[in-house]
């Protein structure tokens, strides 16, 4: 025989292979290619491949086909239910994404559904109808798909694979993978079957704390009120307060860091001259942002049955609030932004998974410095450095990016990691692009009329390999309560000149603050003030030791 004729034989037994091929591993591909399009129509970037993993079960169990017709029918249904789950949450995210661009755990999404009535659900629905339609209409057809592939699959199982070679690897590999994702509690926390009845305590606790919080911001009020706070006449008209997240001082240039991560606040620093107060050893006395932005808006006593927030001090003190954030926080939002006159809550993404740039409170600023009030007091809380450090600074700005400089040869030398020294690199980028935004709210703030006041401070440090081989927060080193802290009047220097040596308290800085505001009130504490020549230091009660003079 010819090989021409050979070939005409082996193509249609090759075509015969493949469809049998196609019609054996068909009820295995198509439950996971349903899957796969819930998960990316409601998911991106990491969080595709968590979600893949946490979905795994469904598709690993299906390889292991009980030999009973009726136990396999069993098997079909409980993977079809998780399938739903999974499918349900992909379409629903996808939906919040497309309409608001935010995820169902937004403070946004989960104020509206505990705040809403039967009408605003009529009337939601009768505005998004055909976008829900859509993607119920997506949602069912990947159902359809998962189901079909179940049929089949219960129909005609797979042959169960021998356990022997790859097999044996290639399954213990997977069970590795499926083990270690519901280990972790910041992969399993989002699994559908989780992360839902979850959402729905949230809900059911925000009612609760709205009731419990609309009261305790009242009675916030009306305390700072009974307290007669009043305004001295060198006060501004105006202060700006930035508060960063997660920049620790010693990874800007301003402070002395080999790398020009803060040209544009060095640049600021320079044209100012004194203006412009750079505080050497300012310190966070908390490694986390909820605890220490209570003890900066509580003048370091949250806790105590008399306190007093600063917000609302200024507010009985004559002053309009405002709050401009780019963070998601329900907590923060709660406790501190809505005692503010106005509140802008820009970023609809929570937690580390937003991508939301700090550049966008830009002409929120501007609106509030524009404002028509005799005084006021605006704070802009922003994103700044928080982990995940790539999401926060634009996609190619990457300045430090396989850098070979004296920050890379010290880490070498130090002995960190390859990971460790590139997380750095990030690291720095993102407070290279934060120096900018930073330097944009004091350039609003001298721009504006009258008698201005700025100032600059982070919530807390973060420990990129300074002591450790770790990134992140840090409870256990000190780069974890290492903050910058810069200070500016259009009228003024209002700190003694020792004062920018002298090491400086972030629980303590709510007295410096209302200092710094002109209110003259009952709660006074000139000790803790550091802008009062009377203030005296006192290292706080931290689980470690620490050189506050560096």
């Amino acid at each position: 025989m010819t090989s021409r004729a050979l070939d005409g034989v082996a193509r249609p037994t090759l075509r015969l292979r493949l469809h049998a091929a196609l019609r054996a591993t068909a009820p295995l591909l198509l439950p996971m290619a349903a899957l796969l399009a819930a998960i990316v129509a409601g998911h991106d970037g990491v969080r595709v491949w968590q979600m893949l993993v946490l979905a795994l079960p469904i598709w690993f169990w299906l390889w292991w086909p009980c030999a009973c017709h009726r136990r396999r029918m069993t098997q079909a249904l409980a993977c079809l239910a998780l399938g739903i789950c999974f499918v349900i949450d992909g379409a629903v995210r996808g939906f919040l994404l497309a309409a608001y661009e935010t995820l169902p755990n937004s403070s946004m999404v989960l104020g509206a559904v505990a705040n809403t009535t039967d009408d605003e659900s009529r009337e939601f629905v009768s505005m998004y109808w055909r976008d829900l339609l859509g993607w119920t209409g997506f949602a069912l057809l990947c159902v359809a798909l998962l189901a079909w592939g179940l049929y089949r699959w219960w129909r005609c199982p797979p042959r169960l694979p021998e356990p022997r070679g790859w097999t044996i690897v290639f399954a213990a590999l997977v069970l590795a993978l499926i083990v270690g994702a519901f280990v972790s509690n910041p992969w399993r926390r989002h699994h559908p079957v989780l992360f839902w009845p979850h959402w729905v305590q949230d809900v059911g606790q925000l009612r609760q704390q709205w009731a419990s919080l609309g009261q305790q911001r009242s009675e916030l009020l009306a305390g700072a009120a009974k307290l007669g706070p009043t305004l001295s006449k060198t006060g501004p008209d105006t202060l700006v307060l930035v508060i960063s997240e997660s920049m620790n001082r010693s990874n800007l240039s301003s402070y002395g860091y080999p790398r020009a991560t803060s040209p544009a606040l060095f640049e600021r620093e320079r044209v100012l001259g004194g203006q412009l107060q750079v505080f050497r050893h300012a310190w966070s006395v908390d490694s986390s942002t909820v605890p220490a932005l209570r003890n900066l808006f509580y003048f370091g006593a949250p806790e105590a049955a008399s306190r007093v927030h600063l917000l609302a001090l200024a507010r009985a003190a004559g002053y309009r609030t405002f709050w401009i954030s780019n963070h998601n926080d329900l907590a923060i939002e709660q406790e501190h932004a809505r005692l503010a006159d106005d509140v802008q809550i820009l970023n609809n993404m929570p937690g580390r998974a937003s991508r939301a740039l700090d550049g966008q409170v830009l002409p929120a600023l501007r609106a509030a410095l524009s404002a028509q009030a005799p005084r006021k007091l605006i704070v802009v809380h922003m994103l700044g450095l928080h982990p995940h450090y790539r999401m926060r600074h634009p996609d190619g700005m990457t300045p430090y990016a396989h850098a070979a400089d004296r920050v890379d040869a010290r880490l070498r030398s130090e002995g960190r990691p390859a990971w460790l020294r590139e997380l750095r690199n990030e690291y720095d980028s993102a407070v290279r692009y934060h120096d900018s935004t930073v330097a944009a709210t004091l350039d609003l703030s001298r721009r504006a009329g009258g008698r201005q006041a700025w100032v600059f401070l982070s919530d807390h440090g973060q420990e990129v390999g300074h002591t450790a081989n770790r990134a992140g927060h840090s409870a256990t080193t000190p780069d974890g309560y290492r903050i910058p802290l810069m200070l500016w009047t259009s009228f003024d220097s209002p700190a003694p000149g020792a004062a920018l040596a002298t090491p400086v308290r972030g629980d303590w800085f709510g007295h410096s603050l209302a200092h710094l505001l002109g209110i003259e009130w009952a709660g006074a504490r000139p000790r803790q003030d550091v802008l009062d020549r009377r203030y005296r230091w006192q290292a706080p009660k931290l689980p470690l030791k620490i050189d506050f003079g560096t």
